[in-house]
């Protein structure tokens, strides 16, 4: 109920200062601003003022042949988003967001899971595969405040989601995941606050497939263990095999440099860990997999301004490692599973770094520019398996937006390259199912394409009060994959800001 009051009041408050809806706007759309994400109370030194925005959105992807086909081949989905920032005073902020998505992510292919990347490689899949109906809901609200010297804050958020199939095999999943996190800091002197975060985070997601036709239970029903390989003892349409459950416990740690002042350093460093247990419930809640996922992101940049040119460049890094454990598990003859022993099996190092540079000119104009270098490789022990590609990832982008009387516009458009430098692909055809074989050849070839893409982003928005707007964005994204067909993705939202 936190978030929905915060909202409220939100909307009842008179604004703590003197900017219009569209100034205040006008000032969202800056990009050399200082990064407070991964802190619960940075938020509280960026310059943003108050606003609270509602919108309904709808969005809209397709690919002849996506990246994931365990996400689908297409996506369409309806959203309504509701955001808020409330300053009391200088000294204290309050922030809260509600989400609420509904759509059908058709095609599904190798994935009867839900949060396919969250799980991943231990997703239950068949081969029959269709549409997938969504629905997921979210809130989140946070409270941050500081003193002479010392700040602190606090956030929660959570997020449930509904997910089902209306052809046998028929997978219907439920998901609950929650996350909290507390941070606090000093002031170092007019120019930095040092920063602390903590967080935990508790995931869930219960799995039922189910067959309202016998012939239905003719398809074919794995548990994935990577790259092509799965636990061949649980497959098939058995009832005692195909409810699932997973369980999660995350960790999250932090620390950030922010400014105080528009000419200073900004950097920052965060770790997590997620812990993913994969049971069988109907067989005395034994595991079977587990899943170790690491993730550390680092970034460093400089804000500057010179007259009406403002700035802000700078490196950044992001690490992923995975390590999958497969359970040993006994026959079961005393009525229950018992765990034998287990195996480090899956493993998976994934990478992107590199840097990035800001200009934005006090006439409108902004122009970015971006370089980075990616790699992936996983492994699987026997079997043995391996995948592995990397390559380069160039962008250039700029746009242009103006704030006079009672309108505010924004245009950006960005183009991007992915060159594609080494991979490997190695599946032994002998241990692998043809299918699962055709799919991963077919993934190798897609993330190992030379790819060219385009964005372009309109906004207009028009002040009916001083402190009313309402606006009407739309996006459109191409991806043109070298021997693929094209990738589009695109919203459209018609909101309204306080």
């Amino acid at each position: 109920m936190t978030v929905p009051i915060v909202i409220l009041i939100s909307l009842l408050q008179a604004p703590a200062d003197s900017l219009s809806a569209v100034q205040k706007s006008f000032e969202r759309e800056k990009d050399v601003r200082m990064d407070h994400r991964g802190s619960a109370a940075l938020y509280l030194f960026s310059p943003e003022a108050a606003y609270t925005g509602v919108d309904l959105s709808w969005k809209s992807c397709s690919a002849s042949t996506p990246v994931y086909r365990e996400n689908g081949r297409s996506l369409d989905q309806g959203q309504i988003n509701i955001r808020t920032l409330v300053r009391p005073d200088s000294s204290r902020a309050v922030r809260g967001a509600v989400h609420y998505f509904n759509g059908i992510k058709r095609e599904v292919l190798w994935n009867s899971s839900s949060d396919y990347l969250t799980v991943f490689p231990y997703a239950l899949a068949d081969t029959v595969g269709g549409d997938v109906y969504k629905e997921e809901y979210y809130f989140s609200g946070g409270y941050a405040a500081r003193g002479k010297r010392f700040h602190w804050g606090a956030e929660a958020s959570y997020r449930a989601l509904h997910e089902y199939r209306m052809v046998d095999p028929r997978p219907r999943n439920i998901v609950s995941d929650l996350q909290i996190a507390a941070s606090g800091g000093y002031q170092l002197s007019g120019l930095y606050t040092i920063d602390f975060t903590a967080g935990y985070r508790r995931y869930s997601q219960a799995q039922n497939m189910n067959f309202l036709s016998e012939r239905g239970k003719n398809s074919a029903v794995f548990h994935l263990t990577g790259l092509g390989s799965h636990f061949a003892r649980f497959s098939g349409a058995t009832d005692t095999y195909m409810n699932t459950r997973y369980t999660g416990n995350g960790f999250s740690f932090g620390a950030a440099l922010a400014p105080l002042r528009k000419q200073a350093w900004s950097a920052a460093l965060n770790y997590s860990l997620l812990d993913i247990v994969h049971y069988l419930p109907n067989l005395n809640q034994v595991a079977y997999t587990e899943l170790y996922t690491h993730s550390i992101e680092a970034r460093i940049h400089y804000l500057g301004q010179n007259g009406d040119l403002a700035w802000k460049a700078g490196a950044f890094g992001n690490i992923e490692w995975r390590q999958g454990q497969e359970c040993i598990l006994d026959n079961g003859s005393s009525g229950y599973l018992k765990e034998l022993g287990r195996f480090n099996m899956f493993q998976s190092f994934s990478s992107s770094s590199g840097a990035e540079a800001i200009m934005e000119w006090s006439a409108g104009w902004s122009l970015q520019a971006r370089a980075s270098y990616r790699s992936y490789n996983a492994h699987y022990p026997y079997p043995l398996r391996h995948l592995s590609y990397s390559g380069m990832e160039l962008s250039i982008g700029g746009g242009y937006r103006f704030q006079k009387g009672h309108w505010m516009c924004f245009g950006g458009v960005h183009a991007g390259l992915y060159l594609p430098f080494s991979g490997t692909l190695q599946i032994p055809s002998e241990y692998t199912l043809p299918q699962l074989n055709n799919y991963y050849t077919e993934y190798y070839n897609r993330v190992s394409a030379r790819e060219w893409s385009g964005r372009v982003r309109l906004h207009g928005e028009r002040q009916i009060t001083n402190f009313m707007s309402i606006y009407l964005q739309a996006s459109l994204q191409l991806a043109f994959p070298h021997g693929f067909g094209l990738a589009r993705a695109s919203i459209i939202s018609l909101g309204i800001n306080f």
